[in-house]
């Protein structure tokens, strides 16, 4: 086969080979824009769900332009070290709000860009089924988790950040048809068939803003890490080999992925509570993990139903022979594409690869939190899944072609043999449509399930009705939505069911003894329990404070306060509380300095404001000269042990 010569004058390019991005590439992109619009359209009435609230709802730091100092340079102020997406949810926030609608808004439209992108990189490395495979990645059904969880605007602006990080990498090293090495343009091809090779030069200053980009995709979350890999990878399905320079141009991507991958498990390990029992698994546990991921997600890709926002987590306890035969196999699909390479090609083991590379992250060989109730979730694969979808859509594009030749051989015995050609779009048009449609049409029917937001947990209930995590989002459901008893039954199905020693179950197991019986020494139980697995919780921290306050043990209530700020010295609602116990037992001066502190963080707190003017306003009234008592003790025990 032979090779498209472009290193000859412009003018002498045939038209179709020079068309720059012009009316039909925008008719293209506009057509990913509307196919996102039409399928997510329900989204925007999802409202919040789940950690939502963490990351937006109840974060103090993206109130106020102060907190800009605690997203960027206090790594563990947040759920997670991602600034870059609480910096976005910092600047939404101060466009409308807590409105969920323009976040979810800004989820589709990132949708619809990474769409784009996407089918920006497929075309630039040569797919002949980039737009179609860029469609049904964008509308799959199993995208619904990430663009209607307000959450997930972190995999969206990752992903966004980093295809056009890999769009400039490839521009520089010459596979998109730009920079000085001879490139094959045939991506099913060895390097030295044919003749016709592209002339390009090396632009370097492409590769400073690719660098950028990458880093900046890092900080909106670093499970995109890999992507350096992913590219040489690329570069090696394109010619065969990689270069010297190739490599050395991504160690900086390597050094900077590992860094903040290390700062990610670093808090994963704390905040995010993924530590204890629960997460020491052996290695050969981990392997069969990793194994039965790596089947999950090509046969959900491939039968979309049901999809749940927490999937049953599979059994390592007890390790059967036959666990054995999913990292096996999975290993197997590669040699067995390594083997075949000279004769299918590199592209099929390519795209095996890069789904592998892109889902390590979640393979559970580093433990993160979600690990304690499931191994799988739609969102892991956001990215990884592109590898599997260009596999199977290209190779029915190749076949395509030879397929309509041989029916209209067939058909008129060679007459028509020249007109062929023509009807060779017609399948792909066909084929595209009828794969579309019903994708569209799930992912639509799968959108409408998160409104409202409690609808996600009937129907995970619904496939599995012991799933204690959905129980436990139901009963926050409840209780939030004045439904006390039914909440305080759900919570202890949850309970019953595996959840007792959650940190959330636990959490919301002392919510509703506070609210409903008002059994103050039990839910200082599920407190201490809750803050034992994870201390950076300043709800309950505060909750603790209060029920010993209720239990008439103000001393107590101080000692909690102190004690949870060695975990987050700088957050406003502890120093708030810790004021108004010290201002109650008469420790003006160093209720003051409290308030202060609250405001620093949060200078717009009205709550703050309130009791800080209230205080100096009764401060007026004590005699000159009287001063204030010595602070409570604060000792350094461990007051959750």
């Amino acid at each position: 086969m032979e090779f498209t010569d472009v290193s000859q004058p412009r003018e002498n390019i045939p038209k179709q080979a020079k068309t720059p991005f012009k009316q039909r590439e925008l008719i293209a992109a506009a057509g990913l824009l509307l196919l996102c619009a039409i399928v997510y359209w329900p989204l925007l009435r999802a409202g919040y769900i789940w950690d939502d609230d963490g990351w937006l709802t109840n974060n103090p730091f993206i109130r106020d332009w102060s907190g800009l100092w605690y997203i960027w340079f206090f790594p563990r102020a947040s759920i997670q070290y991602y600034p870059l997406v609480f910096t976005a949810f910092l600047l939404q926030f101060k466009l409308w709000g807590l409105n969920s609608v323009g976040y979810h808004l800004v989820n589709i439209i990132l949708q619809a860009i990474n769409s784009i992108l996407l089918w920006r990189v497929f075309r630039s490395l040569g797919l002949k089924s980039a737009w179609v495979a860029a469609a049904i990645w964008a509308i799959h059904p199993i995208q619904v988790e990430t663009v209607g969880w307000v959450a997930e605007q972190k995999n969206l602006l990752s992903a966004a950040l980093g295809f056009s990080a890999a769009l400039l990498w490839i521009k520089w090293t010459g596979l998109g048809m730009t920079g000085k090495m001879p490139v094959p343009l045939n991506m099913s091809q060895n390097p030295g068939q044919g003749r016709g090779y592209v002339k390009i030069n090396r632009h370097w200053k492409l590769l400073l803003p690719a660098t950028i980009l990458f880093v900046l995709a890092l900080l909106a979350k670093t499970d995109i890490c890999t992507l350096p890999a992913a590219l040489l990878l690329v570069a090696w399905w394109k010619r065969g080999r990689v270069t010297l320079v190739e490599v050395l141009s991504v160690i900086p991507w390597f050094l900077f992925g590992a860094l903040l991958a290390c700062m990610t498990i670093y808090i994963e390990h704390g905040t995010a509570g993924a530590h204890g029992e629960t997460f020491n698994f052996s290695l050969s546990q981990r392997i069969i993990i990793a194994g039965k991921d790596l089947w999950f997600y090509p046969l959900k890709l491939l039968w979309p139903h049901p999809l749940l926002a927490v999937y049953p987590r599979w059994d390592v306890e007890h390790i059967a022979p036959i666990d054995w035969l999913f990292p096996i196999s999975a290993l197997m699909v590669s040699i067995i594409l390594w083997l075949l390479r000279k004769r299918i090609g590199r592209g099929p083991l390519t795209a095996v690869a890069y789904y592998k590379i892109m889902l390590f992250p979640v393979l559970g060989f580093v433990s993160f939190y979600t690990m304690e109730y499931t191994f799988v979730a739609d969102h892991y694969q956001y990215l990884a899944c592109i590898g599997i979808i260009a596999l199977l859509v290209e190779s029915a594009t190749l076949l395509l072609p030879e397929l309509s030749d041989r029916m209209t051989n067939t058909l008129f015995k060679n007459a028509a043999a020249s007109a062929s050609r023509t009807w060779n779009a017609g399948p792909l048009a066909i084929v595209s449509i009828a794969v579309l449609m019903p994708l569209g049409i799930m992912n639509n029917v799968q959108s409408q399930l998160y409104h409202p937001p409690v609808n996600i947990w009937r129907h995970v209930l619904d496939y599995d009705p012991n799933s204690w995590v959905a129980l436990e989002q139901l009963g926050a459901w409840e209780a939030a939505h004045e439904q006390p008893d039914a909440a305080l039954a759900t919570i202890s199905r949850a309970i019953e069911a595996g959840g007792g020693a959650d940190v959330y179950v636990t959490k919301n197991m002392a919510d509703l003894l506070i609210s409903v019986k008002h059994d103050y020494h039990d839910a200082i139980d599920y407190l201490i329990k809750s803050l034992r697995a994870d201390p950076y919780q300043p709800d309950a921290i505060s909750e603790l404070a209060f029920c010993y306050e209720q239990s008439g043990d103000m001393e107590k209530a101080i000692q909690s306060l102190r004690h949870g700020m060695d975990y987050l010295p700088n957050d406003p609602l502890l120093h708030r509380k810790l004021g108004e116990d010290l201002e109650q037992l008469g420790f003006s001066d160093e209720a003051l300095e409290q308030f202060a502190m609250a405001l620093q963080t949060e200078p717009n707190d009205a709550q703050s404001i309130r009791d800080q003017n209230q205080l100096l306003e009764k401060m007026k009234d004590v005699q000159s000269g009287a001063e204030s008592k010595p602070a409570s003790n604060g000792n350094g025990l461990n007051f959750y042990r």
